[in-house]
């Protein structure tokens, strides 16, 4: 029997305000009965619904276009987009919903002393023992021989697709829905609401709980680079002990994730970019009874850009890994070049042992020389041998001397010819036309 979809909460307790996780049955007719005013909603991927209908219907509680629901959106690597609602009198903004999709690739820890020391994403959820039924944008099925078949291999990665949506209506409604998100984001995010030191949010603000929620998802493609640069560091090391052949399936691999990274990694920059853009736009337009301070909107501004900042450095650091493979590729190829010259040179040299031993068979099997019972007889005219064969040996020498020198310059020549035979060849019928013409008048 199919077990329920259930959805995780995270929202303030009214008599300390402190933030609580929560899990409760999920169903679409009571989203609106369920969600507290202000709170993050996380929902697996897996109870995600289908674009039949039902996943309209869930949108439509958070104002999303229709259209969001559909494939094209859900398979995009990032998208940003926002809906503003009015008091047309006192024309100031009374509603805001946002959407967007942010993408991390999370490749398996590497090696025995990885760089972060954080828990293992790509395996799942260590306490939900439902099976994982893995990424829907790239599913790799690596069968093995006759004696494994109908067996996969698990892959070595998950991809968060994670789309998020938040609605905000004035005065204090503030709620924000994740598809997809790593198993620890609500813990993580209650750790920070929690703490000492943390600013309580207010709620008059649409973006209250964008900020420590984008955080968090910077640390998650921060742990994404960083999975990726491991493997690379231990190939750059290891080069010594590597056949040079054999680095290049472990680059193609390494590659091939870094080029995601690289890839979502620029689509974020340009979502956390327009989301900037929206929050600056959305604190112009708040009631002014209830307007933040301009501290407020500044701060908010100025964190929005070091965000901005921070997703564009990790572009650079997974940029910087593909360009380091690259320089492991071209290193392996130059050791097979060199390989390659060892082993022409090895082959001179057995040439040039064996060719003396070889002309000199050829020149005494020649009629030149005779043998019989009666000895060895040499011909008086072995004169010929060596007039003809030392003038034709240094014309073939003088004659590739040439070439080389002027290899260019014959090239071009050969080209020359090349065109005006062309040329000539599509004048030909013109000037048999002319020749009739001037018969036939």
């Amino acid at each position: 029997m199919a077990s329920r979809p259930t959805i995780t909460i995270l929202a303030q307790t009214d008599p300390d305000n402190k933030w609580v996780k929560s899990r409760i049955d999920f169903t679409i007719e009571t989203i609106s009965d369920v969600l507290p005013k202000q709170c993050y909603a996380f929902l697996d991927k897996r109870d995600y619904p289908p674009a039949d209908g039902r996943r309209e219907a869930l949108l439509a509680h958070f104002y999303v276009p229709e259209f969001v629901a559909n494939r094209t959106c859900f398979e995009l690597n990032g998208y940003f987009g926002s809906r503003a609602a009015y008091d047309e009198a006192k024309k100031h903004v009374i509603g805001c919903a946002t959407w967007f999709q942010w993408l991390v690739k999370m490749v398996r820890k590497h090696g025995t002393e990885p760089h972060e020391k954080g828990p293992e994403y790509v395996d799942g959820d260590p306490n939900n023992n439902r099976a994982d039924s893995g990424p829907d944008k790239e599913q790799p099925s690596d069968e093995s021989g006759a004696a494994g078949a109908g067996k996969k291999k698990k892959p070595a990665y998950r991809w968060f697709e994670m789309s998020i949506f938040t609605r905000w209506e004035f005065p204090d409604t503030c709620q924000v829905l994740c598809i997809d998100a790593p198993f620890d984001l609500p813990d993580e995010l209650e750790k920070v609401w929690n703490r000492p030191t943390a600013q309580p949010a207010d709620f008059r603000d649409p973006f209250a709980l964008h900020a420590n929620l984008v955080d968090r998802i910077i640390v998650y493609c921060d742990i994404a680079v960083w999975r990726l640069r491991d493997p690379v560091r231990e190939l750059e090391k290891k080069r010594v002990e590597m056949r040079t052949g054999g680095i290049f399936d472990s680059v193609h691999d390494i590659a091939r994730h870094a080029i995601h990274t690289s890839e979502v990694l620029q689509a974020a920059i340009e979502t956390v970019t327009a989301l900037q853009k929206c929050q600056s736009d959305i604190h112009k337009k708040l009631p002014e009874n209830q307007d933040l301070d301009l501290t407020y909107k500044e701060q908010a501004r100025d964190y929005a850009r070091f965000q901005i900042s921070l997703v564009k450095a990790l572009k650079l650091r997974s940029d910087s890994s593909i360009d380091r493979l690259k320089n492991e590729v071209n290193l392996a190829f130059n050791n097979l070049s060199r390989q390659d010259n060892s082993v022409m040179k090895s082959i001179a040299l057995l040439t040039m042992i064996f060719l003396p031993a070889t002309f000199f068979s050829a020149l005494f099997s020649t009629t030149f020389f005779s043998y019989s019972d009666d000895g060895w007889d040499v011909s008086s005219k072995l004169w010929i041998y060596f007039a003809t064969i030392v003038p034709a040996t240094i014309v073939i020498v003088v004659v590739w001397q040439f070439w080389l020198a002027n290899s260019d310059s014959i090239e071009k020549f050969r080209d020359n010819k090349k065109q005006w035979a062309i040329d000539a060849w599509n004048r030909k019928p013109a000037e048999e036309a002319s020749v009739q013409e001037k018969q036939h008048p």
